[in-house]
């Protein structure tokens, strides 16, 4: 299922444990970090607004996750965009492992609501990994030594 065959009815939103996706679910965010032949790789985004304010601290702490997970705030106040990767059956799947990680931390987001949400599938070949070199390392190696 890619992006552009996200379901728009809600009985299609059911992840594999009987969560709705657009609400979270904490064992697809469990199983959403172990790889398996099973499993495809997909890069998720949802946008979702919460009650409160979330910390400047805990936006940050988002980005260290280990996972490829982000949390961004665009300008509107108390709108938030989760961005991260997972391994899922499905783009279904992938949405509620993601939105499972807020389920996670709700000592800090305790209500959120999910507005839009994207899932892209993913080979693991385009998977995001760290960069072995810079591009100014590889703009100096093709130049040569002065």
């Amino acid at each position: 299922m890619s992006e552009r065959s996200m379901p728009h009815d809600a009985t299609s939103w059911s992840c594999p444990h009987g969560q709705d996706a657009r609400r979270g679910c904490e064992a697809c965010y469990e199983e959403s970090a172990r790889p398996s032949q099973e499993l495809t790789f997909w890069t998720v985004a949802a946008w979702f607004t919460t009650d409160r304010p979330i910390p400047i601290r805990t936006i940050q702490d988002v980005h260290h996750h280990g996972r490829h997970f982000a949390l961004d705030q665009p300008s509107a106040p108390l709108v938030y965009l989760l961005t991260g990767e997972a391994y899922a059956r499905d783009g279904v799947q992938a949405v509620a492992g993601v939105i499972g990680f807020l389920l996670q931390n709700r000592h800090v987001i305790a209500t959120f609501t999910v507005t839009e949400t994207r899932a892209t599938h993913r080979s693991p070949a385009t998977a995001t990994k760290p960069k072995t070199t810079r591009q100014t390392d590889v703009w100096l190696h093709e130049r040569g030594p002065s």
